[in-house]
């Protein structure tokens, strides 16, 4: 069924299932009627304090049922979201406000501070403020004056191409860019999702992913809203507790990304870790290493997908005999998708090289179906992006003569170690597998001979002593039973944690850059010392 906007799928989502529970988080259980009540009072206060079709409002909140409300409020009048990494602080979230030209902005408490010193210190202008669980001066107190409105909404025209959100890409370099995403793009993604994974009114979605990223917001939102399914929200990610929340969410499917599936498998085994029937994880950047031992341990079939903010979602390595399970196979493009490996003057490569992938639509008269409209205020980025016809993923990959892809590594976490190009991830694979490892990241370190040296930062389980020079030589002659000798990390550093997003991506940019001399601290193999 097409669908004209983003209204009408909930709208048609509600008139099938009024009754049925749609949202639960924490206790609560919100029917899909009660939902669309309250979406409606949200929008219909939006309306009152001034905005309107083609205005911007930034949202800067966690994990709640109130974001759903205040997203689909502004989607069914017109307006366009502006989420805003809850990690950033004032000058991040000043940039954001500054660049997309926010008429408005909501916030909860805790973020509150952020937002005001990042407006007082700019000089930002705007117009209106609210406050979302409190009551703060100079703002409209979102639960106070909710009550107010009436919980139906008059008809607005709306159409696919106009603008639903701004999503800002993190960036490893300068400021984030902002994503152009349309109506179109919400529809598109969301169907593909539901669809593809042939999602049903029977299947439940738990995320435990910031709703300030577009997975929860194109694939588990609009995916489920599509089949009339459940979405199970959680605040994020614990690992203690994870698998008593897919349960008691009764989630039949589960979203990850990151470092989730490594956390997991770190933490202590229990009699019950498969004692269910069978789920579905779907997400990316499970370690190949894992993948297998992780499916057999919790009775689950993780799915690698692959999708940009950029570009939606374009593959999904749906349960087929031949998914090959940990070989990082995200399977086949869409076939709403054309995909191709290329070398850095844009030539198609033979199968089994590697090289970047770049994509574009199947359908020739609308390469740009799905994905993003442009980089705002930025032609130039989104000319380049586009080059010679294709959206350039900055991925590395291979393909093999079944057409099937495999992901390799960003082109950004690639060591160039004497003229050869060591995947970060592979050397992260290796480390990963020792018993003793509960997570790994492999960065560059610039050299004057070498061009890059490898250095891996380790965390180790808890059992484990970071002050042991024996399990140091231990690691180290396991990387080296394990890994080509030009692969094996010179430079070794235990840390406690390393610095992740709220998506559960390792931040690598904050290890690549919190220190003038990235060799300082570590083990150095090849002189056999500390490098103070």
């Amino acid at each position: 069924m097409q669908y004209k906007n983003i209204r009408e799928v909930l709208e048609r989502a509600v008139d099938r299932s009024p009754d049925k529970v749609y949202l639960l988080f924490e206790e609560q259980k919100i029917t899909y009627s009660e939902m669309n009540r309250l979406i409606n009072q949200t929008a219909n206060m939006f309306l009152e304090l001034g905005i309107h079709k083609g205005d911007r409002v930034a949202l800067m909140m966690p994990n709640c049922p109130e974001f759903i409300y205040l997203w689909f409020g502004l989607v069914k009048i017109g307006a366009s979201m502006v989420p805003i990494n809850t990690f950033f602080r004032g000058k991040e979230t000043a940039y954001i406000l500054q660049h997309s030209e926010a008429k408005a902005v909501v916030a909860t408490p805790e973020y509150w501070e952020i937002v005001q010193n990042a407006i007082e210190t700019e000089n930002i202008q705007i117009s209106r403020r609210v406050s979302v669980r409190g009551d703060f001066d100079g703002t409209t107190a979102y639960e106070r004056i909710l009550p107010q409105f009436p919980g139906v909404l008059a008809d607005i025209s709306i159409s696919v191409t106009d603008e639903a959100a701004i999503l800002y890409t993190s960036g490893t370099t300068g400021n984030p860019k902002g994503c152009l995403e349309s109506q179109k793009y919400y529809l598109v993604a969301g169907n593909r999702y539901s669809e593809h994974l042939s999602l049903t009114a029977n299947d439940r979605v738990l995320t435990p992913l910031p709703f300030f990223h577009m997975n929860p917001q194109i694939l588990s939102t609009m995916g489920t809203l599509f089949v009339g399914g459940s979405l199970a929200m959680v605040d994020r990610f614990h690992p203690r507790s994870w698998w008593q929340e897919v349960r008691a969410k009764e989630a039949t499917h589960f979203h990850y990304l990151g470092v989730m599936p490594a956390m997991l498998m770190g933490m202590p085994e229990q009699p019950d870790d498969g004692d269910h029937r069978p789920w579905i994880g779907i997400g990316a950047g499970v370690p190949k290493t894992i993948h297998q031992p992780f499916e057999e341990r919790f009775n689950v079939k993780l799915l690698e997908v692959f999708g940009m903010t950029e570009t939606g979602l374009n593959f999904c390595c749906l349960p087929q005999p031949d998914r090959n399970v940990g070989t990082a196979c995200f399977y086949k493009p869409f076939v709403e998708y054309e995909a191709m490996v290329v070398d850095d003057y844009d030539q198609e490569v033979l199968h089994g090289t590697v090289g970047e992938m770049v994509l574009r639509g199947s359908e020739p008269e609308n390469r740009q179906r799905g994905f993003m409209s442009g980089y705002y205020k930025d032609p130039l980025a989104t000319e380049k992006a586009w080059q010679n016809g294709w959206f350039h993923t900055g991925d590395y990959v291979q393909r093999d003569d079944k057409g099937r892809y495999y992901f390799v590594d960003r082109k950004k976490d690639i060591v160039r170690r004497s003229g050869e190009n060591i995947s970060a991830s592979e050397v992260e694979g290796a480390i990963h597998l020792h018993p003793a490892v509960m997570e790994v990241a492999v960065i560059p370190v610039p050299d004057p001979i070498r061009e890059q040296e490898v250095k891996a930062y380790v965390v180790l389980k808890e059992d484990y002593s970071t002050d042991s020079k024996n399990l140091l030589d231990e690691l180290i002659a396991w990387a080296v039973e394990n890994l080509a000798y030009f692969k094996v990390p010179r430079y070794w550093e235990f840390r406690k944690s390393l610095p992740v997003t709220q998506t559960g991506k390792l931040q690598k940019q904050k290890l690549k850059t919190e220190k003038e001399n990235l060799a300082a601290g570590s083990f150095d193999r090849l002189e056999n010392r500390w490098v103070s």
